[in-house]
């Protein structure tokens, strides 16, 4: 009889122990879950500082680019003879 009652204990034990096996799975579930939300939450925030990033830069560039162009379009130079410089250069000058 000793025998037939350990075998009830030792699978009641086992149901038991199943039970919370089923229970931490449940929890490490949900756990695995969160994680996976949290970090697609976080891939998307970066990928949209990544395109805003992208964005801004590309608008800088096309500023210097339009800024060089200008700067281009009204520069000159103005030229300056020795003689000039020696003499205080009275009033004469030859722009190009």
């Amino acid at each position: 009889m000793a025998d037939k009652k350990d075998i009830e204990n030792n699978s009641e034990q086992t149901l038991m122990t199943l039970e919370q096996l089923s229970q931490t799975l449940e929890v490490m579930t949900h756990v695995v879950d969160r994680l996976k939300n949290h970090l697609t939450r976080q891939m998307s925030l970066n990928a949209e500082l990544f395109n805003d990033e992208e964005k801004l830069r590309a608008a800088e560039a096309e500023q210097r680019a339009e800024a060089a162009k200008k700067l281009k379009e009204e520069s000159f130079v103005v030229e300056i003879t020795q003689k000039e410089l020696e003499s205080g250069s009275k009033g004469k000058k030859v722009l190009h």
